[in-house]
């Protein structure tokens, strides 16, 4: 259930998913986003040297821009009954830092507290919702919608990339087929503040 004063974004109720389902969608978006990269790569659960000691990681993305630099990109997968943290994104941003990753995506089944946000476009963290499919499906009605009456072709699960600036938040979908927002993400490359 949604919390009190939680940001519209979040959804209502976390998605269900298992964690196989939830980890193997997110490795496929992130495939799929990378597939036009130099050198791309995906690796899951990963073990990576920090300078103080190793760290377990969800997933480690590779690949190389400008003719040879290779870029690291730190992948954590949040599966929670409530929002995500502001401390959580602090810990995902400095043991980024401690790894070598030059950017961080982080995926939550429950949305993202609006500190969390606001830190993470200041620290240019990717922040990805992971939601029912249903909710790319949008109708003005008043009551439920029953099971039948969603068409056939939704996609079992979606991502909803929230990023913030100043007082306005823009969400974009993910889905299978519409993998763009990640893929224009992982592009550009900016200088960690």
């Amino acid at each position: 259930m949604k919390e009190k004063n939680s940001p519209k974004w979040n959804p209502e109720n976390p998605v269900e998913v298992t964690p196989e389902e939830y980890e193997k969608q997110v490795i496929s978006w992130l495939k799929s986003a990378g597939a036009g990269l130099l050198e791309f790569s995906v690796s899951h659960l990963k073990k990576i040297q920090g300078s103080s000691g190793e760290y377990s990681i969800d997933g480690w993305v590779e690949f190389e821009v400008l003719g040879g630099a290779k870029v690291c990109v730190l992948v954590e997968c949040k599966r929670r009954g409530r929002p995500v943290e502001r401390d959580v994104i602090l810990g995902v941003h400095a043991k980024a830092q401690e790894i070598g990753a030059q950017k961080s995506i982080v995926f939550s089944t429950s949305g993202f507290q609006r500190g969390a946000v606001e830190f993470a476009s200041s620290a240019s963290i990717a922040l990805v919702i992971f939601v029912d499919g249903k909710l790319t499906y949008v109708t003005r009605s008043k009551e439920p919608l029953s099971e039948a009456s969603y068409p056939p072709d939704l996609p079992d699960f979606a991502g909803q990339m929230i990023r913030s600036e100043g007082n306005i938040t823009t969400i974009s979908t993910i889905t299978d087929d519409r993998i763009n927002p990640l893929a224009d993400w992982f592009k550009p490359v900016r200088k960690r503040g």
